[in-house]
C-alpha cells in the first residue's frame, strides 16, 4: 500500500504581495484622514464665521440702539488718535444716558468713549472706556483726558482689521473724520473689518433735537422722559449721502 502524501495544491501570499496589499491599505486609510480631516477643518471654518458674523451684527445692533437713544443734551466727539503708523478714532459722548453705557445710566458730566487700540499681531481691539468728571471736564476743553492703567474698559470686539469712523455734517453735506465741537451729528458711518475678511460699511442716524418739542404724556407702558432734559423727537431718517 503507497502511504506516501500527495503534494498540497494551496499555496501562501508571497513577499511582494503583501507589500502591495499594504501599500494599497496606506493610500486608503490616507485618503480616508485626509477626507475627514478636511471635513473637520471646514466645520471649524463655518463655525469660526459664523460666530464673527453674529459678534459683528451684535456690535453694529448695540451702536445703533445707542445712536438713537441719544439724550436731548449728549455731546459727541470725535477724534483722530496716532497710534505708530496708524490713526484710530475714538468717539466720545458726554452725558449719555444709557448710550453706549454697558450697565446703568451713567452720572451728569460723564462721559464713555468707544475706542480702537492696537494688539500684537497687528489687529485692533475696540473696547468702551469710563471717563469721570474730571476727565471729562477735559475733553470739553478738547484736552486729552489722562487715562491711567486701572481706568474701567469694556472689550467689545477683538482682531479688527479695520475701524474707520466718519460723520455727516450737514452745513456743508461733507463726511468729516474729526467732529470736536459736540454737536449732533445727523450720520455716523462705520466701516468695519473683521480678521475674517468681511468688510462692512454702517450708517447710523440719529434723530435731532428738534426745539419746542413737546413731552408725551404719561400713560400706561409709556415711561415719561426725565425733566431737565431736552426731549427727543424722532423723524423719519433721511437718505444716506453718496460718498
Amino acid at each position: 500500500m503507497n502511504t506516501r502524501p500527495y503534494p498540497s495544491t494551496r499555496r501562501g501570499f508571497t513577499l511582494l504581495e503583501m507589500v502591495l496589499a499594504m501599500a494599497a491599505f496606506a493610500l486608503l486609510l490616507s485618503a480616508i484622514f485626509s477626507l475627514a480631516n478636511g471635513t473637520i477643518e471646514l466645520s471649524t471654518d463655518l463655525s469660526y464665521a459664523q460666530e464673527r458674523a453674529v459678534s459683528r451684527q451684535n456690535f453694529i445692533d448695540f451702536l445703533r440702539r445707542s445712536l438713537r437713544t441719544l439724550p436731548g443734551d449728549a455731546e459727541v466727539r470725535l477724534k483722530i488718535r496716532q497710534s505708530g503708523s496708524s490713526y484710530l478714532p475714538t468717539i466720545n459722548i458726554i452725558n449719555g444716558g444709557t448710550s453706549l453705557s454697558p450697565g446703568e445710566a451713567l452720572p451728569p458730566d460723564t462721559s464713555i468713549e468707544l475706542y480702537a487700540e492696537e494688539r500684537p499681531g497687528g489687529y485692533l481691539r475696540v473696547a468702551l472706556r469710563y471717563l469721570d468728571e474730571e476727565q471729562t471736564a477735559a475733553l470739553r476743553q478738547n484736552q486729552a483726558p489722562r487715562v491711567g492703567r486701572d481706568q474701567l474698559t469694556v472689550p467689545l470686539l477683538e482682531d479688527v482689521a479695520r475701524f474707520e469712523w466718519r460723520f455727516f455734517d450737514t452745513r456743508t453735506n461733507n463726511w468729516e473724520k474729526l467732529w470736536e465741537d459736540g454737536r449732533r451729528p445727523l450720520l455716523c458711518e462705520l466701516n468695519l473689518k473683521l480678521d475674517d475678511g468681511e468688510e462692512t460699511r454702517a450708517v447710523f442716524w440719529v434723530p435731532p433735537v428738534m426745539a419746542g418739542a413737546t413731552q408725551i404724556a404719561p400713560s400706561a407702558g409709556i415711561a415719561p422722559q426725565p425733566t431737565g432734559t431736552n426731549p427727543t423727537l424722532e423723524v423719519n431718517a433721511p437718505e444716506v449721502p453718496q460718498q
